[in-house]
C-alpha cells in the first residue's frame, strides 16, 4: 500500500496521468467536435432593399393584398460542429432586393441570406433556405389630403363658452395602398380637458376614420405630419341690454316715453377682459320732438373692438311711445324775422303757419295762437336778394311745461333792399 501511494504522489506519475488525458482529449476533439453536422437556424429577419426609398420614388410600395410578406427565413447550415453549434440567428443577414422593381404585380424575389461580417465561418456553408424565393407584391402608392376634424370630450366653466378648434395643419396628407388610403375620409384628434376657462395649447396624434366613422389602421400608411398642434379657443360670454338715448323735448321728458327694445338683450363672447367693461351697448338717440306720439326705428347693433355677438341678430328695432300728453293744433300767424343784413328788408311770404304743441292736458287746454312765435333767424342769408325758405324756431311763451312737435316749420320770405320794403306787399 505504501508503494501504491508512493507510485500516485509521485512528479513522474502526474506527468504520465495529463500526458494520457491530453491525449484522450485530442481524440475527442479530432473524432467529436470536429466532425461535420448541419443545423437548421430560424427567425431570421428578412431586409427588404428599396422598400422606403426607391419604391416610394417610384411610387409604389408592397402590398398585402397578395397574402402577408415573408419577414423570417430559415436556413440550415453544414460544416464544423464546433462552428455550427455556436451559430444563431443573430449570425446571418437576409435580404430581398426591390430596387429592380419598376411596375405593379406580384413577383417571386430571391431571398439572400450571409453570414455577419467578421464572423469565423471557415468550413461553414449554407446549404439551403426557405423560403428560397419570397413572393412580393407591389402596388401603386397613392396620397390624399384629409381634413383634421375635432373630438373634444371634455367641458367649459359655467359663464365661457368654447369657439372651434384651430389645427395647425388643418390637412393631413396620407400616403399607401389605394385601398386603404381611398377609404380615409377624414382625420380625428380626441381632446379631453375639463372646466375649461382659457386658451388651451397642445400637439397630439390623430386616428383616420372613413365616411361612417369606423378607425382606419395606420400600419401601412405614411402620415405627413405625424401630429398635428391644436388651439381650444375659450371665451367669456356676458349677456348685454340694449338702449338708446332719449333728447327730450316737444313738452316730453324722459319719464313720459315708453321704449320698447327687440331683442332687449344680446350675448357676446369675448376676451374675459374686454367683456367686463361692457354692462350695455347704446344704439343711438330718438328725439321725443319728433314724432307725435309713437315712432319705431330700427338701428345697427354696434360691437366694440374683438367681440361677438353669438346671438346673431345685427339689428334692433325700437318703438317709444308717449305715455299721459295731449297733443294740439294750433294756426299762428306771429311770425318774426330778425337779424336781417344791414340795408336789406325781409318780406314774409308765409302768413300763418299750423304748429302742433304738446304737454299735460290742462296746460295745452291753456294755449292760443297768440301764445306760438315763431322766430326765423337771417343772419345765414346774408346780403342775397331774392326767396327763401328759412328755418325756424318755434316758442311757446308763458307755458314751458308743453313743447313743439317736429321740425318742419320753415317759412318762405322774400328779401329785399330796404328801400324796396315800401314798395313790396307780402
Amino acid at each position: 500500500m505504501k508503494n501504491l501511494n508512493k507510485i500516485t504522489s509521485s512528479k513522474s506519475f502526474n506527468i504520465v496521468i495529463s500526458l494520457i488525458i491530453a491525449v484522450l482529449l485530442w481524440f475527442y476533439v479530432v473524432n467529436y467536435e470536429n466532425n461535420d453536422m448541419t443545423s437548421t437556424i430560424s427567425g431570421i429577419p428578412i431586409s427588404y432593399i428599396g422598400a422606403t426609398d426607391i419604391l416610394e420614388d417610384r411610387h409604389l410600395l408592397i402590398s398585402e393584398s397578395g397574402g402577408r410578406i415573408a419577414e423570417t427565413v430559415s436556413v440550415t447550415v453544414y460544416g464544423k460542429r464546433s462552428i455550427v453549434s455556436s451559430l444563431t440567428k443573430e449570425s446571418f443577414t437576409a435580404s430581398v432586393d426591390l430596387t429592380g422593381i419598376t411596375s405593379t404585380g406580384s413577383i417571386n424575389l430571391p431571398c439572400s441570406v450571409d453570414f455577419v461580417k467578421n464572423l469565423n465561418t471557415e468550413g461553414v456553408y449554407i446549404i439551403r433556405r426557405s423560403p428560397e424565393l419570397v413572393e412580393v407584391t407591389i402596388d401603386k402608392m397613392t396620397s390624399k389630403s384629409v381634413e383634421v376634424r375635432e373630438d373634444f370630450k371634455g367641458s367649459v366653466a359655467e359663464g365661457y363658452m368654447r369657439e372651434p378648434i384651430i389645427f395647425n395643419p388643418d390637412t393631413v396628407t396620407v400616403s399607401g395602398p389605394d385601398e386603404i388610403v381611398s377609404r380615409v375620409a377624414y382625420a380625428i384628434v380626441v381632446i379631453n380637458r375639463e372646466n375649461l376657462n382659457k386658451n388651451v395649447t397642445g400637439t397630439s396624434n390623430y386616428d383616420l376614420l372613413d365616411a361612417e366613422g369606423h378607425e382606419i389602421s395606420q400600419d401601412k400608411l405614411k402620415l405627413e405630419p405625424e401630429q398635428v398642434s391644436y388651439t381650444v379657443p375659450i371665451v367669456k360670454t356676458k349677456d348685454v341690454v340694449l338702449s338708446v338715448d332719449l333728447i327730450e323735448g316737444g313738452g316730453a321728458k324722459k319719464k313720459d316715453a315708453v321704449v320698447e327694445i327687440t331683442p332687449s338683450v344680446i350675448t357676446l363672447s369675448g376676451d374675459a377682459a374686454t367683456l367686463d367693461g361692457i354692462n350695455q351697448l347704446y344704439l343711438g338717440t330718438i328725439d321725443l320732438a319728433s314724432f307725435v306720439t309713437s315712432t319705431t326705428q330700427t338701428f345697427s347693433i354696434p360691437l366694440p373692438n374683438d367681440v361677438t355677438n353669438i346671438s346673431g341678430e345685427t339689428q334692433a328695432t325700437v318703438t317709444v311711445t308717449i305715455k299721459g300728453l295731449v297733443t294740439k293744433r294750433l294756426i299762428t300767424n306771429n311770425i318774426e324775422l330778425i337779424n336781417a343784413a344791414e340795408g336789406y328788408a325781409a318780406i314774409p311770404i308765409t302768413q300763418s303757419k299750423e304748429v302742433i304743441i304738446r304737454g299735460p292736458e290742462e296746460i295745452v287746454d291753456l294755449i292760443e295762437p297768440q301764445n306760438v312765435r315763431i322766430v326765423a333767424d337771417l343772419s345765414g342769408l346774408g346780403k342775397s336778394l331774392g326767396r327763401y325758405s328759412v328755418e325756424t324756431k318755434v316758442h311757446i311763451d308763458g307755458y314751458s311745461e308743453a313743447g313743439v312737435v317736429g321740425n318742419d316749420y320753415n317759412i318762405v320770405v322774400e328779401m329785399v333792399e330796404a328801400d324796396e320794403r315800401a314798395q313790396k306787399k307780402p
